[in-house]
C-alpha cells in the first residue's frame, strides 16, 4: 500500500522536464501527504496535461456518500478491472500523481519504524493514479441555512483519485509487501491518453526496477498525520 508521500519540490520543477506539462498556480511544500488532502495530479484536459488539485481517496461517481473513498486511497492492480469502484476510471480517467518520495512502515520489537524511499537522484517521479468525479447526492447538498452555522459547507462536487499499487520489488520487500506503481516517464503519455489498449496499461502495473530508488529510516515525527514539515524527512540511525 502507499498511505503517505511527499511533494516538497516545486511542481514547476516537473514541468520544466516535461515540456507537455502545463502547471499554473503555487503548490506549497508537503512532506506528509495523507487520504482526504488536497494533492496535485496530472490529467488530460482537452488534449492537454494539467495539473490540478484533486482529494485523496477515490469515491465512485455511483457513491451514496463520501465514506467509500476512505476505503479507496489505493487500488490493487491485479484487481482494478475487476473491483466496480475502479472499472470505469481505469478505462479512461487515469492520472499521474507527481512526488519526491512516499513512506512505508516496517514493525520492529521497538514499534513500527517509518522508512522514506525516493529515487535515486532524488528526483520527481510519477505514480499511476484513477480519478473520479463525484456529485453529492441532493438530500446532503447544502442548504439556505448551512451558511448561518459555524460548520464549514461541504463542496457539492468532489474531484477524487486513487493510488495504483503492486507487489514490492526487492528493496521495497525488506519494508512491506506492497509499493505504489512508480511509471517510467516513456510511460506518461499512454498511461494519460483515454484510449490507450487496456492490455498495454496493464503491463504498465508492475514494480519499478530496485536500481532506481533507497530508502532510509526517518523520523518517527511523520507519524503524525497533522504534523507536515522537512523533519518528517530527516533520516535517523
Amino acid at each position: 500500500m502507499c498511505g503517505r508521500f511527499t511533494v516538497a519540490k516545486p511542481i514547476s520543477d516537473l514541468a520544466l522536464e516535461h515540456d507537455w506539462l502545463e502547471q499554473s498556480g503555487f503548490v506549497a511544500p508537503r512532506y506528509n501527504l495523507t487520504p482526504r488532502q488536497s494533492v496535485p495530479i496530472v490529467r488530460l484536459e482537452s488534449g492537454r496535461s494539467v495539473v490540478r488539485l484533486f482529494r485523496w481517496g477515490l469515491i465512485p461517481s455511483w457513491a451514496k456518500d463520501e465514506k467509500l473513498g476512505d476505503q479507496c486511497a489505493n487500488a490493487r492492480a491485479e484487481t482494478v478491472t475487476l473491483k466496480p469502484a475502479f472499472r470505469r476510471a481505469f478505462k479512461s480517467q487515469r492520472c499521474l500523481v507527481p512526488a519526491d518520495g512516499y513512506y512505508e512502515w516496517q514493525t520492529t520489537p521497538a514499534g513500527k519504524m517509518p522508512h522514506y524511499f525516493q529515487p535515486i537522484g532524488k528526483d520527481f517521479f510519477c505514480m499511476a493514479g484513477l480519478w473520479e468525479r463525484w456529485q453529492r447526492p441532493p438530500s446532503d447538498s447544502p442548504t439556505l441555512f448551512d451558511g448561518l452555522s459555524d460548520a464549514p459547507i461541504e463542496p457539492d462536487v468532489l474531484d477524487t483519485f486513487t493510488l495504483l499499487t503492486t507487489t514490492a520489488n526487492e528493496l521495497v520487500a525488506q519494508v512491506h509487501h506492497r509499493m505504489p506503481v512508480i511509471l517510467h516517464p516513456d510511460h506518461f503519455q499512454t498511461w494519460l491518453e483515454p484510449h490507450s489498449d487496456r492490455e498495454a496499461l496493464q503491463r504498465l502495473l508492475v514494480p519499478c526496477p530496485m536500481s532506481t530508488m533507497q530508502f532510509c529510516p526517518v523520523s518517527s515525527r511523520v507519524n503524525n498525520a497533522r504534523f507536515d514539515g522537512p523533519e518528517c524527512i530527516a533520516p535517523v540511525n
